[in-house]
């Protein structure tokens, strides 16, 4: 019997050391990300399955890394930095920002984004012929944004001043340059406010009372779409109807969401990134949209808001939260 013991911890300990020498041996993608470490979901789940579902599992035949910001996009420059002091294979931005530092730091290692408008921010030449050394999901921010604003002007079509909360560091002119027309065909009034983190939150929503804004458009963010508890906090303590970019938004508290599904984007961002650790030059390999939209209505935030949805807002809605 003890023999039986001893030759089973023997064979624990050489499989344990086989497979921490194999996955010392593994490929390495850093991620960076907007996100603390102690709420890092649901970007690191959705992208860990993501690749499971290819075949990679990390610290088996793969190593994530994850790199957080802690809420604050300044930081993103030296932690990219110190990713590509570890060479990794391929270093994944979630975010504008995210990718905006990831180019400042290699302009070798592939990087593979997920961006609000790759081509309109800079980050690719074009979706066919990206260049270069970055490639990934372009989430069609500019032309979303802009929907959001009719959308949220069927659900509250009394409403004549609309708020937008901006984050600066996924924002750019052709943007809002589409969000101004769609408001001035409309006939409402604008007031954008600016935010560079979650310690901007409060004194943002304030401003956003104060200057008489009836509705917001909560625009594409990484940062804005993963503190969404927060806002969906404040728009219902301001009586803010907000409407946001993800389901999940809606399903924190948000009125109403419109944009990409979110597990169709990392299942993307996956495939991208199977392509760079297999030779792939990310410069060659063509840019993608996701191709499906969804509209979801929170019912419960609508009644904490007073709110009725119309009937042809519930009809077109992919869900509706009771």
């Amino acid at each position: 019997m003890r023999c039986l013991t001893a030759t089973l911890v023997l064979w624990l300990c050489i499989s344990l050391a086989a497979s921490a020498q194999q996955a010392g041996k593994a490929p390495l993608v850093g991620v960076l990300l907007i996100n603390t470490a102690a709420n890092p979901e649901p970007a690191r789940s959705l992208f860990r399955d993501a690749l499971a579902a290819l075949g990679y599992v990390d610290r088996r035949n793969l190593r994530l890394e994850f790199r957080f910001a802690e809420g604050q996009a300044e930081r993103f420059p030296a932690l990219a930095e110190a990713l590509v002091r570890d060479r990794p294979d391929v270093i994944v931005g979630l975010g504008d920002a995210a990718t905006r530092a990831a180019q400042q730091a290699t302009r070798t290692i592939p990087i593979v984004a997920i961006a609000d408008d790759l081509v309109a921010s800079g980050f690719i030449q074009s979706l066919a012929r990206p260049g270069g050394n970055t490639t990934g999901v372009s989430i069609l921010a500019t032309e979303l944004d802009a929907k959001k604003i009719e959308i949220l002007r069927e659900i509250v079509p009394a409403a004549r001043r609309f708020g937008l909360l901006r984050d600066p560091a996924s924002s750019n002119e052709a943007r809002l340059e589409a969000i101004t027309k769609v408001a001035g065909r409309l006939g409402l009034e604008l007031q954008t406010v600016d935010v560079a983190s979650p310690a901007d939150f409060a004194a943002a929503f304030a401003r956003l009372q104060t200057g008489g804004a009836e509705a917001l458009d909560i625009l594409a963010s990484a940062l804005l779409a993963n503190f969404q508890r927060q806002l969906a906090r404040l728009s219902l303590e301001h009586k803010l109807p907000a409407i946001c970019q993800f389901r999940e938004m809606a399903e924190g508290g948000c009125l109403a969401s419109y944009g990409v599904k979110r597990p169709e984007m990392y299942a993307m961002l996956a495939a991208y990134t199977e392509k760079m650790l297999k030779g792939a030059k990310p410069g060659e390999t063509v840019a993608q949209q996701p191709t499906a939209i969804e509209l979801v209505i929170n019912q419960k935030t609508a009644r904490k808001l007073g709110i009725e949805i119309p009937p042809a807002i519930l009809a077109r809605a992919d869900e509706v939260i009771e």
